[in-house]
């Protein structure tokens, strides 16, 4: 994956993410019975309980979750034995790391490197954790991303997830 794929990614993801959550809130109001139902609302009342909720539920894993993005973003390949390939769960085939490094090398090219990240929401469960990725771009562009990452054999200790490299990938295409 190469860091305009994932600039790409991350703004492609959005906007589709945009556009599918505005077709399922169109699917809802067709959906929705012309009728209105005969039962009476039940008022919700909210409980505090003076315990302060935690801002993310697993912090310790920034750093390592941000080495591996910036292990993605920065120098080397995509392909097998490459700097980058040990970053994403499972490796990627030969014709996607090329696919890859052709867009890192024309992210760097369009001014897009380096790229800042921020890290937040992460929620970690069995060894796989989900992160809200916030990447900004030399630019000053910006993009949203929610991310997978497993734990696995990287030097960070986590990988993006295949499903996410190969999903930013395509998005970049």
């Amino acid at each position: 994956m190469t860091l305009k794929t994932f600039v790409t990614g991350f703004v492609a993801g959005t906007a589709a993410d945009a556009v599918i959550g505005g077709a399922a809130a169109g699917v809802t109001l067709i959906a929705s019975p012309a009728v209105p139902h005969s039962t009476p609302a039940v008022a919700v009342q909210p409980v505090v309980w003076g315990i302060p909720l935690p801002q993310d539920a697993a912090p310790q894993l920034e750093p390592a979750l941000l080495q591996t993005l910036y292990g993605l973003a920065g120098a080397g390949s995509f392909a097998p034995g490459g700097a980058k390939a040990g970053y994403i769960q499972g490796r990627i085939g030969r014709v996607e790391a090329i696919t890859a490094d052709r867009a890192y090398n024309n992210a760097a090219a369009k001014g897009y490197f380096p790229l800042s990240f921020d890290v937040r929401d992460i929620d970690e469960t069995n060894g796989i954790a989900t992160a809200t990725v916030i990447a900004t771009a030399a630019n000053g562009a910006s993009a949203t991303q929610t991310i997978q990452f497993v734990a696995g054999p990287s030097p960070s200790g986590w990988q993006l997830s295949q499903g996410s490299a190969l999903a930013l990938l395509t998005a970049a295409s």
